[in-house]
Protein backbone atom coordinates (compact mmCIF):
# COMPACT_ATOMS: atom_id res chain seq x y z
CA UNK A 1 0.00 0.00 0.00
CA UNK A 2 2.75 2.46 0.97
CA UNK A 3 4.68 1.97 -2.28
CA UNK A 4 1.51 2.44 -4.31
CA UNK A 5 0.74 5.62 -2.38
CA UNK A 6 4.13 7.14 -3.10
CA UNK A 7 3.83 6.20 -6.77
CA UNK A 8 0.60 8.12 -7.04
CA UNK A 9 1.89 11.10 -5.09
CA UNK A 10 4.89 11.37 -7.37
CA UNK A 11 2.72 11.16 -10.46
CA UNK A 12 0.46 13.85 -9.08
CA UNK A 13 3.39 16.22 -8.87
CA UNK A 14 4.50 15.47 -12.42
CA UNK A 15 1.26 15.16 -14.34
CA UNK A 16 -0.91 18.17 -14.96
CA UNK A 17 -4.59 17.32 -14.71
CA UNK A 18 -7.79 19.31 -14.61
CA UNK A 19 -9.04 20.45 -11.21
CA UNK A 20 -12.60 20.54 -9.94
CA UNK A 21 -14.33 23.87 -10.07
CA UNK A 22 -14.48 25.70 -6.78
CA UNK A 23 -15.01 29.19 -5.43
CA UNK A 24 -12.42 30.24 -2.88
CA UNK A 25 -11.93 33.62 -1.21
CA UNK A 26 -9.07 34.82 0.96
CA UNK A 27 -11.26 36.27 3.72
CA UNK A 28 -13.16 33.04 4.34
CA UNK A 29 -11.17 32.49 7.54
CA UNK A 30 -13.03 35.47 9.03
CA UNK A 31 -16.32 33.61 8.58
CA UNK A 32 -17.73 30.16 9.37
CA UNK A 33 -20.32 27.71 8.05
CA UNK A 34 -23.92 27.90 9.29
CA UNK A 35 -23.43 31.70 9.30
CA UNK A 36 -22.64 31.43 12.99
CA UNK A 37 -20.25 32.73 15.60
CA UNK A 38 -17.83 30.84 17.81
CA UNK A 39 -18.00 27.48 16.02
CA UNK A 40 -14.36 27.67 14.94
CA UNK A 41 -11.14 29.46 15.61
CA UNK A 42 -7.57 29.10 14.36
CA UNK A 43 -4.35 27.76 15.81
CA UNK A 44 -1.25 29.90 15.59
CA UNK A 45 -1.53 33.63 15.22
CA UNK A 46 -5.02 35.02 15.65
CA UNK A 47 -6.13 38.62 15.39
CA UNK A 48 -6.89 40.21 18.74
CA UNK A 49 -10.61 40.55 17.95
CA UNK A 50 -10.99 36.84 17.16
CA UNK A 51 -9.00 35.64 20.17
CA UNK A 52 -10.67 38.05 22.61
CA UNK A 53 -14.15 37.02 21.52
CA UNK A 54 -13.37 33.32 21.59
CA UNK A 55 -11.76 33.57 25.01
CA UNK A 56 -14.74 35.48 26.38
CA UNK A 57 -17.29 33.07 24.91
CA UNK A 58 -15.41 29.97 26.09
CA UNK A 59 -14.91 31.41 29.57
CA UNK A 60 -18.60 32.25 29.98
CA UNK A 61 -19.72 28.93 28.51
CA UNK A 62 -17.25 27.00 30.67
CA UNK A 63 -18.26 28.52 33.99
CA UNK A 64 -21.00 25.92 34.45
CA UNK A 65 -18.29 23.28 34.83
CA UNK A 66 -16.34 25.08 37.52
CA UNK A 67 -16.86 25.06 41.28
CA UNK A 68 -18.40 21.57 41.18
CA UNK A 69 -15.59 19.46 42.58
CA UNK A 70 -12.62 21.77 42.14
CA UNK A 71 -11.09 19.58 39.41
CA UNK A 72 -10.96 20.19 35.65
CA UNK A 73 -9.96 17.33 33.35
CA UNK A 74 -8.72 17.67 29.77
CA UNK A 75 -8.15 14.92 27.18
CA UNK A 76 -6.12 15.44 23.98
CA UNK A 77 -6.15 12.70 21.33
CA UNK A 78 -3.56 12.54 18.57
CA UNK A 79 -3.61 11.31 15.01
CA UNK A 80 -2.15 7.97 14.06
CA UNK A 81 -4.51 6.24 11.64
CA UNK A 82 -5.32 2.70 12.68
CA UNK A 83 -3.28 3.22 15.85
CA UNK A 84 -6.49 4.71 17.23
CA UNK A 85 -6.86 1.23 18.76
CA UNK A 86 -4.32 2.43 21.35
CA UNK A 87 -6.71 5.12 22.65
CA UNK A 88 -9.64 2.70 22.57
CA UNK A 89 -7.77 0.25 24.81
CA UNK A 90 -6.71 2.93 27.30
CA UNK A 91 -10.21 4.40 27.59
CA UNK A 92 -11.94 1.04 27.97
CA UNK A 93 -9.54 -0.15 30.67
CA UNK A 94 -9.83 3.20 32.42
CA UNK A 95 -13.59 2.73 32.62
CA UNK A 96 -13.30 -0.81 33.95
CA UNK A 97 -10.91 0.33 36.68
CA UNK A 98 -13.54 2.81 37.80
CA UNK A 99 -11.16 5.77 37.80
CA UNK A 100 -11.97 7.42 34.48
CA UNK A 101 -13.10 11.03 34.96
CA UNK A 102 -15.69 12.91 32.99
CA UNK A 103 -13.62 15.16 30.72
CA UNK A 104 -14.45 18.84 30.69
CA UNK A 105 -12.59 19.46 27.43
CA UNK A 106 -11.76 16.88 24.73
CA UNK A 107 -9.71 17.59 21.61
CA UNK A 108 -8.94 15.34 18.65
CA UNK A 109 -7.23 15.37 15.29
CA UNK A 110 -7.22 12.74 12.51
CA UNK A 111 -8.12 9.35 14.03
CA UNK A 112 -8.23 11.18 17.35
CA UNK A 113 -11.15 13.20 16.00
CA UNK A 114 -13.18 10.00 15.69
CA UNK A 115 -12.16 8.76 19.14
CA UNK A 116 -12.83 12.19 20.67
CA UNK A 117 -16.56 12.05 19.98
CA UNK A 118 -17.03 8.85 21.97
CA UNK A 119 -14.52 9.81 24.66
CA UNK A 120 -16.50 13.03 25.10
CA UNK A 121 -19.83 11.22 25.41
CA UNK A 122 -18.41 8.90 28.04
CA UNK A 123 -18.01 5.29 29.00
CA UNK A 124 -21.36 4.21 27.59
CA UNK A 125 -19.72 4.39 24.16
CA UNK A 126 -16.69 2.24 24.95
CA UNK A 127 -18.28 -0.63 23.03
CA UNK A 128 -18.45 1.54 19.91
CA UNK A 129 -14.75 2.34 20.14
CA UNK A 130 -13.85 -1.28 20.76
CA UNK A 131 -15.89 -2.47 17.79
CA UNK A 132 -14.51 0.23 15.51
CA UNK A 133 -10.85 -0.43 16.33
CA UNK A 134 -10.85 -4.21 16.92
CA UNK A 135 -13.63 -5.66 14.78
CA UNK A 136 -13.42 -3.45 11.72
CA UNK A 137 -11.15 -4.44 8.86
CA UNK A 138 -10.37 -1.08 7.29
CA UNK A 139 -9.29 -2.83 4.11
CA UNK A 140 -13.03 -3.28 3.56
CA UNK A 141 -13.68 0.46 3.90
CA UNK A 142 -11.06 1.77 1.46
CA UNK A 143 -10.76 0.67 -2.17
CA UNK A 144 -7.86 1.57 -4.42
CA UNK A 145 -8.94 3.65 -7.41
CA UNK A 146 -7.80 2.47 -10.81
CA UNK A 147 -5.17 4.49 -12.63
CA UNK A 148 -7.78 6.43 -14.61
CA UNK A 149 -10.03 7.35 -11.68
CA UNK A 150 -7.08 8.35 -9.47
CA UNK A 151 -6.72 11.60 -11.40
CA UNK A 152 -10.44 12.23 -11.85
CA UNK A 153 -11.14 11.59 -8.14
CA UNK A 154 -7.89 13.33 -7.05
CA UNK A 155 -7.08 10.54 -4.59
CA UNK A 156 -5.53 7.10 -4.39
CA UNK A 157 -8.40 5.53 -2.43
CA UNK A 158 -12.16 5.56 -2.74
CA UNK A 159 -13.31 6.15 0.84
CA UNK A 160 -17.06 6.21 0.19
CA UNK A 161 -17.61 3.18 2.47
CA UNK A 162 -15.67 4.88 5.26
CA UNK A 163 -17.78 8.02 4.79
CA UNK A 164 -20.95 5.95 4.98
CA UNK A 165 -19.76 4.38 8.25
CA UNK A 166 -18.99 7.78 9.77
CA UNK A 167 -22.40 9.06 8.69
CA UNK A 168 -24.12 6.03 10.21
CA UNK A 169 -22.50 6.39 13.64
CA UNK A 170 -22.44 10.21 13.77
CA UNK A 171 -26.20 10.49 13.38
CA UNK A 172 -28.83 12.97 14.56
CA UNK A 173 -29.31 11.15 17.88
CA UNK A 174 -25.60 11.23 18.63
CA UNK A 175 -25.41 14.92 17.72
CA UNK A 176 -28.31 15.61 20.09
CA UNK A 177 -26.33 13.99 22.91
CA UNK A 178 -23.28 16.10 22.06
CA UNK A 179 -25.44 19.23 22.16
CA UNK A 180 -26.82 18.28 25.59
CA UNK A 181 -23.32 17.92 27.05
CA UNK A 182 -22.22 21.15 25.38
CA UNK A 183 -25.03 23.08 27.07
CA UNK A 184 -23.68 21.82 30.40
CA UNK A 185 -20.43 23.62 29.63
CA UNK A 186 -18.32 20.71 28.37
CA UNK A 187 -16.25 21.32 25.24
CA UNK A 188 -15.39 19.10 22.26
CA UNK A 189 -12.90 20.42 19.70
CA UNK A 190 -11.54 18.75 16.57
CA UNK A 191 -8.92 20.06 14.16
CA UNK A 192 -8.80 20.09 10.37
CA UNK A 193 -6.16 21.54 8.06
CA UNK A 194 -7.36 24.32 5.76
CA UNK A 195 -5.17 23.93 2.68
CA UNK A 196 -6.02 27.38 1.31
CA UNK A 197 -4.89 29.22 4.45
CA UNK A 198 -2.30 26.64 5.61
CA UNK A 199 -3.73 26.71 9.12
CA UNK A 200 -5.32 24.39 11.65
CA UNK A 201 -9.01 25.13 12.02
CA UNK A 202 -10.26 24.26 15.51
CA UNK A 203 -13.98 23.45 15.49
CA UNK A 204 -16.29 23.63 18.51
CA UNK A 205 -18.31 20.50 17.74
CA UNK A 206 -20.61 21.00 20.72
CA UNK A 207 -21.51 24.48 19.59
CA UNK A 208 -22.29 23.18 16.09
CA UNK A 209 -24.40 20.37 17.57
CA UNK A 210 -26.46 22.91 19.52
CA UNK A 211 -27.86 24.19 16.21
CA UNK A 212 -29.86 20.96 16.08
CA UNK A 213 -30.39 20.90 12.32
CA UNK A 214 -29.61 18.41 9.53
CA UNK A 215 -27.04 20.93 8.26
CA UNK A 216 -25.28 20.85 11.62
CA UNK A 217 -25.16 17.05 11.63
CA UNK A 218 -23.80 17.01 8.09
CA UNK A 219 -21.15 19.59 8.96
CA UNK A 220 -19.95 17.51 11.93
CA UNK A 221 -19.80 14.43 9.71
CA UNK A 222 -17.84 16.34 7.07
CA UNK A 223 -15.37 17.67 9.63
CA UNK A 224 -14.67 14.24 11.09
CA UNK A 225 -14.20 12.83 7.58
CA UNK A 226 -11.98 15.78 6.65
CA UNK A 227 -9.86 15.36 9.76
CA UNK A 228 -9.22 11.75 8.74
CA UNK A 229 -8.51 12.51 5.07
CA UNK A 230 -4.79 12.02 4.43
CA UNK A 231 -3.96 14.34 1.48
CA UNK A 232 -3.48 12.44 -1.75
CA UNK A 233 -4.61 9.15 -0.24
CA UNK A 234 -8.22 10.21 0.40
CA UNK A 235 -10.40 12.84 -1.29
CA UNK A 236 -10.17 16.36 0.07
CA UNK A 237 -13.29 17.63 1.86
CA UNK A 238 -14.94 20.79 0.58
CA UNK A 239 -16.47 22.90 3.37
CA UNK A 240 -18.95 25.51 2.13
CA UNK A 241 -19.84 28.79 3.78
CA UNK A 242 -22.01 31.76 2.91
CA UNK A 243 -20.44 35.21 2.76
CA UNK A 244 -22.87 38.07 2.14
CA UNK A 245 -25.21 35.92 0.10
CA UNK A 246 -22.54 34.13 -1.97
CA UNK A 247 -21.42 30.55 -1.39
CA UNK A 248 -17.67 30.01 -1.17
CA UNK A 249 -15.70 26.93 -0.18
CA UNK A 250 -12.54 25.85 1.62
CA UNK A 251 -10.56 22.63 1.19
CA UNK A 252 -9.97 20.74 4.43
CA UNK A 253 -7.90 17.63 5.08
CA UNK A 254 -6.25 15.70 7.91
CA UNK A 255 -5.37 18.15 10.68
CA UNK A 256 -2.29 16.06 11.36
CA UNK A 257 -0.40 17.80 8.58
CA UNK A 258 -0.37 20.87 10.85
CA UNK A 259 -0.42 19.29 14.32
CA UNK A 260 -0.30 15.65 15.36
CA UNK A 261 -2.09 16.60 18.57
CA UNK A 262 -3.33 19.87 20.05
CA UNK A 263 -4.69 21.00 23.36
CA UNK A 264 -5.60 24.65 22.84
CA UNK A 265 -4.78 27.48 20.44
CA UNK A 266 -1.41 28.96 21.29
CA UNK A 267 -3.01 32.25 22.28
CA UNK A 268 -5.76 30.69 24.45
CA UNK A 269 -6.12 32.36 27.85
CA UNK A 270 -6.61 29.28 30.01
CA UNK A 271 -5.49 31.03 33.20
CA UNK A 272 -8.75 32.97 33.43
CA UNK A 273 -10.81 29.93 32.40
CA UNK A 274 -10.05 27.69 35.36
CA UNK A 275 -8.18 29.86 37.81
CA UNK A 276 -7.83 28.23 41.21
CA UNK A 277 -8.96 24.80 40.03
CA UNK A 278 -6.91 21.62 39.98
CA UNK A 279 -6.31 20.91 36.30
CA UNK A 280 -5.35 17.52 34.86
CA UNK A 281 -4.35 17.05 31.23
CA UNK A 282 -4.23 13.58 29.66
CA UNK A 283 -2.57 13.23 26.26
CA UNK A 284 -3.04 10.03 24.26
CA UNK A 285 -0.46 9.71 21.50
CA UNK A 286 -1.61 7.10 19.00
CA UNK A 287 1.92 6.39 17.92
CA UNK A 288 5.48 6.09 19.13
CA UNK A 289 7.77 8.86 20.34
CA UNK A 290 11.03 6.97 19.89
CA UNK A 291 13.14 6.71 16.72
CA UNK A 292 13.54 3.15 15.52
CA UNK A 293 16.38 1.69 13.49
CA UNK A 294 15.36 0.29 10.13
CA UNK A 295 17.72 -0.21 7.15
CA UNK A 296 16.46 1.92 4.27
CA UNK A 297 16.83 0.70 0.72
CA UNK A 298 18.21 3.09 -1.89
CA UNK A 299 14.99 3.43 -3.83
CA UNK A 300 12.50 6.19 -4.41
CA UNK A 301 9.78 4.40 -2.48
CA UNK A 302 11.77 3.45 0.60
CA UNK A 303 13.54 6.80 0.89
CA UNK A 304 10.28 8.73 0.47
CA UNK A 305 8.34 6.56 2.91
CA UNK A 306 11.11 6.61 5.51
CA UNK A 307 11.41 10.38 5.18
CA UNK A 308 7.68 10.79 5.75
CA UNK A 309 7.78 8.48 8.78
CA UNK A 310 10.66 10.54 10.20
CA UNK A 311 8.83 13.79 9.56
CA UNK A 312 5.68 12.59 11.34
CA UNK A 313 7.71 11.22 14.27
CA UNK A 314 9.57 14.52 14.72
CA UNK A 315 6.37 16.53 14.39
CA UNK A 316 4.65 14.37 17.00
CA UNK A 317 7.55 14.76 19.42
CA UNK A 318 7.52 18.53 18.95
CA UNK A 319 3.76 18.81 19.46
CA UNK A 320 3.95 16.79 22.68
CA UNK A 321 6.81 18.92 23.98
CA UNK A 322 4.85 22.09 23.21
CA UNK A 323 1.80 20.84 25.12
CA UNK A 324 3.99 19.78 28.06
CA UNK A 325 5.56 23.25 28.35
CA UNK A 326 2.13 24.88 27.95
CA UNK A 327 0.87 22.73 30.82
CA UNK A 328 3.91 23.56 32.94
CA UNK A 329 3.46 27.29 32.46
CA UNK A 330 -0.24 27.09 33.38
CA UNK A 331 0.13 24.82 36.42
CA UNK A 332 -1.66 21.90 34.75
CA UNK A 333 -0.83 18.31 35.74
CA UNK A 334 0.54 16.62 32.61
CA UNK A 335 -0.05 12.92 31.84
CA UNK A 336 1.11 11.20 28.64
CA UNK A 337 0.46 7.72 27.24
CA UNK A 338 1.98 6.49 23.97
CA UNK A 339 3.03 3.35 22.13
CA UNK A 340 6.29 2.36 23.75
CA UNK A 341 9.27 0.41 22.55
CA UNK A 342 7.87 -2.62 24.34
CA UNK A 343 5.11 -3.06 21.76
CA UNK A 344 6.33 -5.96 19.62
CA UNK A 345 6.29 -5.79 15.84
CA UNK A 346 5.14 -8.72 13.74
CA UNK A 347 6.88 -8.85 10.39
CA UNK A 348 4.49 -8.66 7.47
CA UNK A 349 1.49 -7.75 9.63
CA UNK A 350 -1.09 -5.51 7.93
CA UNK A 351 -1.50 -2.28 9.97
CA UNK A 352 -4.99 -1.86 8.49
CA UNK A 353 -6.05 -5.36 9.53
CA UNK A 354 -7.91 -6.55 12.61
CA UNK A 355 -5.03 -8.64 13.94
CA UNK A 356 -2.77 -5.60 14.32
CA UNK A 357 -5.44 -3.41 15.88
CA UNK A 358 -6.53 -6.12 18.31
CA UNK A 359 -2.91 -6.59 19.46
CA UNK A 360 -2.51 -2.85 19.95
CA UNK A 361 -5.82 -2.59 21.80
CA UNK A 362 -4.80 -5.37 24.19
CA UNK A 363 -1.36 -3.77 24.67
CA UNK A 364 -2.78 -0.41 25.76
CA UNK A 365 -5.56 -2.06 27.75
CA UNK A 366 -2.98 -4.00 29.82
CA UNK A 367 -0.84 -0.89 30.34
CA UNK A 368 -3.81 0.95 31.83
CA UNK A 369 -5.00 -1.99 33.92
CA UNK A 370 -1.49 -2.40 35.34
CA UNK A 371 -1.20 1.35 36.04
CA UNK A 372 1.85 1.84 33.83
CA UNK A 373 0.23 3.86 31.04
CA UNK A 374 0.95 7.43 32.16
CA UNK A 375 4.21 9.35 32.17
CA UNK A 376 4.59 12.85 33.55
CA UNK A 377 7.34 14.02 31.16
CA UNK A 378 7.77 13.37 27.41
CA UNK A 379 10.59 10.87 26.80
CA UNK A 380 12.43 13.31 24.52
CA UNK A 381 13.07 15.76 27.37
CA UNK A 382 13.06 13.42 30.35
CA UNK A 383 16.74 14.15 30.94
CA UNK A 384 15.75 17.74 31.82
CA UNK A 385 13.42 16.54 34.57
CA UNK A 386 15.24 13.78 36.50
CA UNK A 387 13.11 11.87 39.03
CA UNK A 388 13.18 13.22 42.55
CA UNK A 389 14.77 11.09 45.26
Amino acid sequence: MRKTLWTVLSLLTLVACSSSERKAIEISDDYAPLESEFIRTWDGDANSFDSALFNRYSREHFQNRLNQDGVVNYLALSGGGFNGAFSAGILTAWTEKGTRPEFDVVTGVSTGAIVSVFAFLGSDYDHVLKELYTETDFNDLFETNNVFSIFSEKALFDNSKFEAKVQSIINDQLVTEIAFESRLGRKLFIGTADLDHQRLAIWDIGRIAEYGSPKATRLIQDLIIASSSVPGAFPVRKIELNIEGTTFDELHVDGGIVRQVFFAPQWFDIKTMASGEQQNLYVLRNGTLHPKYKPTQISFFDISARSMDTLLLSQGVGDIEFIFHYAQSNNINFNLAYIGQDFPEVEGEDPMGKDYMQRLYQYSYRKKVNDVAWESVPPSIRFLYPPRR
